[in-house]
């Protein structure tokens, strides 16, 4: 009895120091994150969002995700999430960032006592944690909350369900899964494993109604997505495997690369969508491969495992179902690196010790320079948007995120500079061609605003709109004829196009002054813009526009909207009775 209570106090403090361990490399790693910025769609999800208060809790279950549209997202436990920083910390991104940090450190721990649940083996074990804790193909998940939150949650969820589950705790696994896929849809992967779980390692093999509380909770989620969310609210139906297949077999090799060397890690990707067949066929023969080595090493369940977790957690995003302009991101691989890392560790700990140590310790430590280099990329906007125009200079994210800012700082020469950038790269939406239209005339450009609209218009020649918002540019700057040749250009296209465009105008002031007097100034705010969209030289829309940045504290833009309105005032045509 003694012996065994020795045994149990020698493993417990052993197991102390291997926890201290993971926590001293992760803060060590990732504690620069600490004083970053909210970045990218942190505003719009987080900062600016009036939802996030726990009052809407509720409402979270039966809505969809939005920023200024719908998303195609339903992760309501993400937005809770979200809310209860926001009741903590406000909008101080510290607190967030913290909240980040220790979830990525949960995901940790729980895949340390995963593994050693697993296979009994607690060396290998702490070697997987660590690596999948340091690899630098996690930072961007743990810093960035609006794209990276949804993942930490889903992945702490899923692997304490899959623990509890080892330990057959039932209530407690199925209760964490259906956080999980309520946090991410990712986990609707999970009963996979736990089924590869009771086939390989499980001595006693559960019937099949052991899988039915899994079942029910992922019908009653699919359920409810498909009554709130919008677009791509059948995940069967999203998937687009005719026209994508030639570039899922790419995607995963890109990520396994970036795995085994991760110096060719960005903060985005552009991705040539041209796939040739040298490079399908070559793709293709190394996931075969991977697959043959999982056939072959089969009784080696740590490998089988890990090809399994490493493929299964990688299909989603394969870009099989549709990813957005993110077809390739880091964030994406965070759940299947879980596989390549219990993978590497396996291949380690099957080395000599003299071998294995080193290479350990080497691995870790290249790995935490790294990560405490690249972190830097998110400390703020610029730093993320600049290194993302290095990253990907072929796309106009980057630039386009820049001159938005500089823009909103009214640094207009730098504004301009990266916004003329932006014109000539690829990715440009409708929506922001008609920023920049906007954004143009403002500082007093309305040849490169005439740009702009030249783009949106190569885009879709048969659209009439930019036709009749370049009829109000050269107008408004003293060009009849080139005004009367595109508003009749516009006409005939479209016959009575302008009269149309000038009632949408009027129309969405109407409903969005309506909204601002119930205090809806987010709403009133996109119909205003929707508005100046169409006519950027619309007074009531520029006086509208004032009027809610007034409202939302933003007294720099009110001016300038005022200012534009008072110089235009004395001569707008279309307010004309």
């Amino acid at each position: 009895m003694d012996t065994a209570l020795k045994t149990i106090d020698r493993f417990s403090g052993s197991l102390l120091y291997r926890y201290l361990l993971i926590i001293f490399l992760v803060l060590l790693a990732y504690g620069n994150t600490l004083n970053h910025g909210f970045v990218w769609d942190d505003f719009d999800i987080i900062v600016e969002n009036p939802t996030l208060q726990l009052k809407n809790i509720p409402r979270f279950f039966v809505s969809e995700d939005r920023i200024s549209s719908p998303t195609g997202y339903y992760r309501p436990v993400t937005y809770i999430s979200f809310a209860l920083d926001r009741a903590i910390w406000g909008t101080n991104p510290v607190g967030f960032n913290i909240t980040n940090l220790l979830l990525h450190l949960l995901a940790v721990l729980l895949f340390y006592r995963v593994v050693a649940a697993l296979f009994k083996r607690e060396n290998l074990a702490l070697l997987a944690a660590l690596l999948f804790a340091l690899h630098p193909i996690a930072g961007e998940t743990v810093n960035f909350h609006a794209g990276g939150r949804n993942t930490l949650l889903c992945a702490c969820f899923s692997l304490a369900s899959l623990l509890f589950y080892v330990n057959r705790k039932s209530l407690p696994a199925v209760a964490c899964f259906t956080l999980g896929i309520f946090s991410k849809e990712f986990a609707l992967l999970l009963p996979a494993i736990l089924f590869l779980y009771d086939r390989t390692l499980n001595e006693e093999r559960p019937k099949w109604s052991a899988y039915l509380p899994y079942a029910v909770a992922s019908a009653v989620y699919l359920l409810m997505r498909s009554l709130v969310v919008k677009a791509n609210a059948n995940l069967i139906k999203a998937a687009n495997v005719v026209d994508n297949i030639w570039i899922v077999p790419q995607t995963i090799v890109t990520y396994l690369r970036n795995m085994v060397l991760p110096f060719y890690l960005k903060t985005l990707y552009y991705v040539n969508l041209q796939v040739t067949w040298s490079v399908f066929l070559t793709c293709t023969f190394l996931i075969v491969l991977l697959l043959v080595v999982a056939f072959v090493f089969r009784k080696k369940r740590e490998i089988l495992f890990a090809v399994v977790i490493f493929l299964l957690f990688l299909l989603p995003v394969t870009n099989i179902f549709y990813l957005g302009a993110a077809m390739i991101a880091d964030r994406h691989a965070y759940l299947a690196s879980l596989g390549f890392s219990l993978a590497l560790a396996w291949a380690i700990c099957s080395a000599k010790k003299q071998v294995a140590v080193p290479v350990a310790v080497a691995l870790c430590a290249a790995f935490v320079v790294t990560d405490i280099a690249r972190n830097a990329a998110w400390r703020d906007e610029i730093s993320l948007f600049e290194q993302m125009a290095k990253d990907a200079p072929e796309l106009s994210t980057g630039y386009q995120n820049l001159g938005v800012i500089y823009y909103n700082r009214q640094d207009f020469p730098a504004a301009e500079k990266y916004l003329m950038l932006a014109l000539d790269k690829e990715g440009l939406y409708d929506t922001a061609l008609d920023g920049f239209t906007g954004m143009f005339i403002e500082m007093g450009k309305p040849d490169k605003a005439v740009l702009a609209v030249a783009r949106k218009m190569k885009n879709n020649p048969k659209n009439p709109e930019p036709y009749f918002v370049l009829s109000r540019i050269y107008e408004a700057t003293g060009n009849g004829e080139l005004a009367r040749t595109n508003r009749d250009q516009a006409e005939a296209l479209f016959p009575g196009a302008a009269e149309a465009m000038r009632n949408k105008v009027v129309e969405a002031c109407r409903q969005g002054e309506a909204l601002m007097s119930r205090r809806s100034f987010a709403r009133a705010e996109s119909l205003f813009d929707a508005a100046l969209t169409l006519d950027p030289y619309s007074v009531p829309a520029l006086l509208d526009m004032g009027s809610v940045m007034v409202e939302k504290g933003d007294a720099g833009k009110a001016e300038r909207y005022f200012a534009r309105a008072a110089a235009l005032a004395p001569r707008d045509p279309a307010d004309k009775p």
